[in-house]
């Protein structure tokens, strides 16, 4: 199982690059390609549709293929999409690609949930999504390393194709050993229908709590380094070392706050990961004194760092193993939408009111996130 964790945390380094990545390559790339900076919401929804649909398409691929072929697949599609970055010709290119990429990350982090979700403990679950923020931190701090000396944001790119093209070397040669639980042996039967799911209240609050916490995690990690440089007066290096600090909050609450994943009920600890969320977006809303509006938005990825693993390990017992399948696909297709479109969002509002409207809507976000979870563990058996 080992290389299984390992196959694991090296596609959350893959996931992570490109948010790291692309919070600090935007205002160059959006020089590029001669487009607004509050364009960048263009770019996460055209994400969001590519991961949208794999995500929710994930369940029924599921039924009549091996997860080992399933994650080779996603893997492929994944660093293609990432190597197309650093060549495309223009504006609507890039939204194109884009999609691609999403759709491939859709499938992959489906499968890679799906695993953890039924093979492992919460810790473990954890501290693999650690790795998510490490290839975030790494993101940004290549990106800003990249930029300082006077390379191109394509550079980046290129970096990002990497572990994707290792996954499909790592998944092919392990392909038969990857399990998502076997339901004919459990009390509950065979896997359920998509239909059938959906009509699990669970799934619903699932949902809910997805979508809420990735929207708050993806608009601060690629809207923060736009706000700072842009709106708040900071140079791209300092900026560049405050987002790398966000994403390394996103680690350390995981490795922290996840270690106790297994001992704290889960209550528990998402009403304090909530609660601390909600402080972090109120110190990094107030600009009055600097040092704690940076605090803030560290405490913010040290609060959210364990609630999306916590979720996805959680997920059989709030909506039964039965249905953990497609609610996987479809949890992570409401996250996807989540991070896409109200980021998005944010970008709408920010154009027609000025940037400092993100601080604001992260603010909003972590208190409806705070309400979720705060009612979540009724539906936990």
């Amino acid at each position: 199982m080992s290389i299984l964790i390992a196959l694991a945390a090296l596609a959350m380094i893959g996931f992570g690059l490109p948010t790291g990545v692309l919070s600090v390559a935007w205002p160059s790339m959006s020089d590029t390609f001669g487009v607004a900076v509050t364009s960048l919401g263009t770019v996460v929804a055209a994400y969001t549709v590519g991961y949208t649909i794999s995500s929710f398409s994930s369940g029924w691929i599921l039924r009549v293929s091996s997860l080992g072929l399933f994650l080779t697949f996603s893997a492929a599609l994944s660093g293609l999409g990432y190597l197309a970055f650093a060549f495309v010709p223009g504006w609507w290119w890039l939204l194109v690609v884009t999609a691609a990429a999403g759709a491939g990350h859709g499938y992959l982090d489906t499968g890679v949930n799906l695993y953890a979700a039924t093979q492992l403990s919460a810790r473990a679950t954890n501290w693999i999504h650690a790795f998510f923020g490490l290839g975030s931190l790494g993101g940004s701090s290549m990106m800003t390393g990249i930029l300082l000396v006077g390379l191109g944001w394509e550079w980046g790119y290129g970096i990002v194709a990497a572990p994707f093209i290792l996954l499909v070397f790592g998944f092919v040669a392990t392909r038969s050993r990857w399990h998502s639980g076997d339901f004919e042996d459990s009390d509950e039967g065979t896997a359920a229908g998509t239909l059938e799911t959906l009509r699990v209240p669970g799934v619903w609050m699932g949902i809910a709590a997805f979508v809420l916490h990735t929207a708050l995690e993806v608009a601060a990690g690629v809207w923060s380094f736009t706000l700072l440089t842009e709106a708040r007066g900071l140079s791209v290096g300092s900026a560049g070392i405050w987002v790398t600090a966000y994403f390394g909050g996103l680690v350390a609450g995981r490795v922290a706050l996840g270690t106790f994943a297994d001992r704290l009920s889960l209550s528990t600890l998402f009403r304090l990961a909530g609660v601390l969320s909600l402080l972090g977006t109120l110190l990094f809303w107030q600009f009055t004194v600097v040092e704690l509006s940076f605090v803030g938005l560290v405490l913010l990825g040290f609060g959210l760092g364990p609630i999306f693993p916590t979720l996805v390990s959680a997920t059989p017992r709030y909506v039964g193993r039965r249905h953990t399948q497609n609610s996987m696909g479809i949890q992570m297709g409401a996250s996807a939408i989540g991070g896409g479109l109200l980021p998005a969002g944010v970008g709408i509002l920010a154009a027609a009111v000025g940037l400092e409207a993100v601080s604001v809507s992260l603010v909003v976000g972590a208190a409806g996130m705070l309400v979720v979870l705060w009612v979540f563990n009724r539906f936990i058996r």
